[in-house]
Parts: structure tokens; C-alpha cells; sequence
């Protein structure tokens, strides 16, 4: 049975975020066909949420088309590998791009092989097409080099468009006047098979949350021992949409002589993992 959580507090201000696509778009005249006004600002992000659908399955016969204008299923994306999966706006002048190069960074610090897993974006605007996904993925080649060989920049029609964001709880908003969107930001875990595993919120995904999250969709077929005692010491806070150090699991893991020894080594590996 899938998990259905509005978002609360720090999670939800981070996921939040990205309505601020809207805003940031709004002050830049020569963008922007119109300047929304406060009132609309404020009534489009207030349909902008994250609610998470843990458990669920992503609907996997919806068609999308990758950057070379070939026809990918969502089946295909997650038939036998995790995927992290976002839902961005190609045109989005800052919030976007900024939550895709975090994602490339956090990518570059994990001990798995690239092909271990697989990296989805999918434009939320169906005018958005090939030649969009194209540029995105030019610039971030740009900036990342092979760190994003193989991720899928994908678009699709307005029905499939909804009917994914549906699922994995994605609520955005359009605003005909101004051409403009308000949508959330953060990432959604998948695991083998299509069921929606974590979800990571904000713009600043880092590298040991998506560790852990990648971990624990593999469900054993990726990562190291390691990587699997650390997801025994941690617990996935869906409140926030990060990991925590679960002190009780610490300690069935470590037994009473050595907890504090497993404790030291996993806070170093954390601060190494950040540095």
C-alpha cells in the first residue's frame, strides 16, 4: 500500500522552492511576456505540492520522447535499474538548472557505476519538445562532462505530462497570461519494477541522501556492504525527504561495545562523503 503525505513544514519549503520559477521569471521583462501580479503569484503557488506516493507504481505504458526524438517508455526506464526521476521546465530560467546541476554533482560523488542506475528528467510543457531536451542536454554536458552521459532529457505530450505527475504526487500550475510555471522541486527514487521508493525534496540533493536512497530502491542489487550497514543506521525521515542517523538501529547494529566506534566511523564517512 503506497504512503500519500502532504508535505509539512522544512520539507515543503524546500519543495517549494521551486515556485519561485514563477517569480524569478516574473522580474525579468525581457523573458517574460507579462509580469504576473502578486495575487497571481500567490494563487499559483498555492496549488504548487509534493505529496508523497511511496509504495505506488509509476505508470509505466506512458510515452515520452528522449532528446533524439525516439519513443521511451517509463517501463523501459525502470524495468531492471533505480531511477531518479525529476519533473523539471526546460525554459526555466534559474530554479531548474540549478536543481539538475545539483543532481550532477551528488551523482559524481557516488561509489556506483554510472549504468548501475538510470537518471530521467521529463519537461513539464508539452510545447517543450527533441530540440528543448537537446540544448539541456548540451548545456549540462557543458558543465559536467560524462558525469550525465546516459541520462534521459525527455518530453511528451499534456496527457502523459499529467498523468506521471499525478502519480508520483507532483502538483504544478500553468498560468495561461503569462506563459509561466509554479512547481515543486526535488526528486523521486524509483525502484526496479516501478514503485516509487523516496522521494528527495528541494534543489540541493547531495550526495549521501541520494546514496542511501539508491541503496535501499536496489534493494540489495546495488551498492556495497557498506552502503547497506549505513542504510541499517539511518532512517528515512518522509517529513523532510532526507536520511537521518537512527541512534536505536545504531545500536542493534553495533552492539553495546562498539556502538560509539560504528558512530565515529559513520559520522567520518558523512563528513567525507560532504567534503
Amino acid at each position: 500500500m503506497s504512503r500519500r503525505l502532504p508535505l509539512p513544514g522544512a520539507a515543503r519549503a524546500g519543495a517549494l522552492l521551486g515556485g519561485l520559477c514563477l517569480l524569478l521569471w516574473g522580474l525579468s521583462p525581457s523573458l517574460a511576456p507579462a509580469t504576473p501580479t502578486p495575487e497571481t503569484q500567490q494563487a499559483m503557488i498555492g496549488k504548487v505540492d509534493y505529496q508523497q506516493h511511496v509504495g505506488a507504481p509509476l505508470p509505466g505504458a506512458l510515452r515520452f520522447r528522449d532528446a533524439q526524438g525516439d519513443i521511451v517508455t517509463l517501463d523501459t526506464l525502470t524495468r531492471d535499474k533505480p531511477l531518479v526521476l525529476a519533473m523539471a521546465w526546460y525554459h526555466c530560467p534559474q530554479l531548474c538548472p540549478m536543481l539538475l546541476d545539483r543532481l550532477a554533482t551528488a551523482t559524481e560523488g557516488l561509489p556506483f557505476d554510472r549504468d548501475a542506475y538510470r537518471v530521467a528528467v521529463v519537461s513539464i510543457a508539452p510545447d517543450e519538445g527533441p530540440r528543448d531536451a537537446r540544448r539541456i542536454e548540451r548545456e549540462l554536458h557543458r558543465r559536467h562532462g560524462e558525469a550525465v552521459d546516459g541520462w534521459q532529457l525527455l518530453s511528451g505530450r499534456q496527457p502523459a505530462i499529467e498523468a506521471l505527475a499525478e502519480s508520483i504526487g507532483f502538483r504544478y500550475a500553468y498560468d495561461d497570461t503569462t506563459g509561466q510555471y509554479a512547481h515543486p522541486a526535488g526528486l523521486v527514487v524509483v525502484a526496479p519494477g516501478g514503485t516509487i521508493s523516496q522521494y528527495l525534496f528541494g534543489v540541493r540533493p547531495d550526495t549521501p541522501d541520494l546514496r542511501l536512497a539508491l541503496t535501499e530502491a536496489g534493494q540489495g542489487e546495488i551498492g556495497t556492504p557498506v552502503d547497506r550497514v549505513l542504510l541499517r543506521c539511518y532512517r528515512y525521515d518522509p517529513e523532510t525527504g532526507r536520511y537521518s542517523l537512527a541512534v536505536m538501529n545504531l545500536l542493534r547494529v553495533a552492539g553495546g561495545g562498539s556502538a560509539l566506534a560504528l558512530l565515529g566511523a559513520v559520522i567520518w564517512m558523512r563528513r567525507r562523503e560532504r567534503s
